[in-house]
């Protein structure tokens, strides 16, 4: 059953009409890396791990969750940033919503759980309510909600995304991630609050470390477009900001060591921290991911370790959804 309600003239950005739709959806969004070693909040990556969020209208707003890490799921609707965002482009005469979260993506990762979920409500808004929104516009509002763009622009767009966090209209580049390269995360069994990696980061830094990670992002860029694997290594090396939050990560330098012992071809903090990333060939997945967890044990941490390929797709409905509304079509 559809709905059909008058947006009140609707957010900003958005086509001001009457609105009319299925009046639920499921969105599946994908994990993500921010950084890739030198590009520090301007480069990022779709992961494919996903959480999905389904939103039905209900008696009241609430939220439910399950899946590995549900207990990380806010249940107050103020501050879910799924229902926030969703909230934010729907129609004011929508009425109460039910979400259900399913959340597999690591809570406080550095896997862009977060950007998931604001990408996953504005998702869900647009598909539940038929509203026509940009794209960049979609980008502008997550990267509003989140603070910053390098996690929520591979999140919606898919693939590697370059971002310009201070230009006036959030420019962005998507690049396709090459399928041949394998994904190894181990991520260790301690949190790094996103606010206190960002708090141990200087206000200004050497000329020469600012210019090594330039040279280094755009290395990145290119090699990821060329196919030349052989640059990771380099192209993955920081100076701006895993330095001083090694302290805050203490598995990353014997994980990032052991990465590249087991032949990967480059390997960074994801995002903040406290994950591993590492890039290489496909047949070494299982030898760089055995190697980097015996690291991390080694330094006196649990840890859990995934083996994924690069999302190609950003967040995008279900099936579910999909099936539902085709019916409802006939």
């Amino acid at each position: 059953m559809g709905v059909e309600c008058e947006t009140n003239g609707g957010p900003p950005g958005v086509a001001a009409k009457t609105v009319s739709g299925p009046g639920w959806a499921e969105v599946a969004v994908p994990a993500s890396s921010g950084n890739l070693g030198a590009g520090f909040d301007a480069l990022g990556l779709a992961l494919e791990l996903r959480n999905t969020y389904r939103f039905e209208p209900s008696s009241h707003d609430h939220i439910e969750a399950s899946g590995k890490f549900a207990e990380f799921v806010p249940r107050d609707v103020r501050r879910n940033l799924a229902f926030r965002a969703f909230r934010s482009l729907a129609p004011t005469a929508a009425g109460p919503y039910r979400l259900h979260a399913r959340r597999i993506i690591p809570a406080q990762g550095g896997l862009g759980s977060s950007a998931s979920a604001i990408v996953g409500g504005l998702v869900a808004a647009t598909l539940a309510f038929d509203l026509e929104v940009p794209q960049d516009e979609l980008l502008r509002r997550a990267a509003e909600l989140e603070g910053h763009a390098d996690n929520v622009a591979p999140a919606l767009l898919g693939g590697m995304v370059i971002t310009v966090p201070d230009g006036p209209d959030l420019p962005w580049l998507r690049l396709e991630f090459p399928a041949a390269v394998g994904i190894v995360l181990v991520v260790p069994g301690y949190r790094v609050p996103t606010h206190r990696a960002r708090q141990v980061l200087p206000e200004q830094v050497p000329r020469a470390d600012a210019v090594a990670n330039l040279a280094r992002a755009a290395l990145m860029a290119g090699a990821v477009s060329h196919g030349r694997f052989d640059l990771f290594r380099e192209a993955m090396t920081d100076r701006l900001h895993q330095p001083y939050r090694s302290a805050l990560n203490p598995a990353l330098e014997p994980c990032m060591a052991a990465a590249l012992d087991a032949g990967a071809y480059g390997v960074a903090l994801s995002g903040s921290g406290p994950t591993v990333i590492a890039f290489g060939p496909r047949d070494r997945n299982l030898s760089v991911a055995s190697s980097m967890s015996d690291a991390c044990l080694d330094s006196g941490h649990s840890c859990e370790t995934y083996v994924v390929g690069a999302a190609a797709e950003g967040a995008y409905p279900t099936e579910a959804w999909r099936t539902r509304t085709r019916q409802a079509d006939l």
